[in-house]
């Protein structure tokens, strides 16, 4: 019986280690926006398809909102002393905390009521992984050679150069061989970055060091390429 208990504990253990590292997070600080303190025991939540999904934040008015699955969240702050905030479109990724700004809230009053509404920007260089760098669809759109990945990764990522035949990529002196493209996951071989629309890409992930193991066996870099679905292009049209 002690070792049918031991089993099921164990088990128990890694399953949610797995779903740990399947989910990510959310981290930020709320702050008065005009003495500049922090704002304790705050509620903080997301919406999600089980309803919604928060925390409060502590004394030093830090939240860690975990875990959520990968996607897009609308980050939503309510109290009774302050404006109701939203930030709209956090990016979540497996296995990593998105860190947003921090949250600057501003009393309640008679003449300021309803919610405080701000987009979420996603930050170039990612703070946990110096070497990555995201660029969101917003951001290659307004980039004159955004029809040219390859060029465009080239010209944005310092020590990384197009090949001759404008192809492929050389990260750091490396040989384009020793990189590797994915597109929603799959990988492409060969050392050739592929040209997809602009218009069709959601997120471009460019690792230049520091890759991940789960990307197998690189040595050069990585470079990962989100396409958009029916949602994203619903959103875009209905902005």
């Amino acid at each position: 019986m002690k070792e049918i208990v031991i089993s099921v504990i164990c088990m128990c253990i890694t399953l949610l280690s797995q779903a740990q590292n399947t989910h990510g997070s959310i981290r930020g600080k709320l702050l008065h926006a005009e003495t500049n303190e922090a704002i304790p025991f705050t509620a903080v939540f997301v919406e999600t398809g089980n309803g919604p999904h928060g925390t409060t934040t502590d004394e030093r008015g830090i939240f860690h909102l975990k875990p959520l699955a990968p996607g897009e969240y609308d980050l939503k702050v309510e109290s009774a002393f302050y404006r109701d905030f939203v930030l709209v479109g956090v990016r979540v990724q497996t296995g990593r905390a998105t860190y947003v700004d921090d949250i600057m809230l501003r009393e309640y009053t008679v003449d300021l009521p309803g919610f405080e509404f701000k987009e979420y920007v996603n930050p170039l260089v990612d703070i946990d992984e110096p070497s990555k760098m995201v660029i969101r669809s917003a951001d290659i759109l307004e980039r004159a050679d955004a029809r040219n990945t390859v060029s465009m990764v080239g010209s944005i990522i310092p020590g990384i150069k197009t090949t001759a035949d404008g192809s492929g990529l050389h990260f750091r002196g490396s040989r384009p061989q020793n990189m590797a493209t994915f597109i929603d996951g799959v990988k492409i071989g060969g050392g050739l970055v592929p040209r997809v629309p602009a218009s069709a890409i959601r997120e471009l992930t460019v690792y230049a060091g520091g890759i991940p193991a789960s990307y197998g066996d690189v040595t050069g870099g990585v470079v990962i390429i989100e396409t958009k679905g029916y949602l994203d292009f619903y959103r875009e049209a209905n902005r």
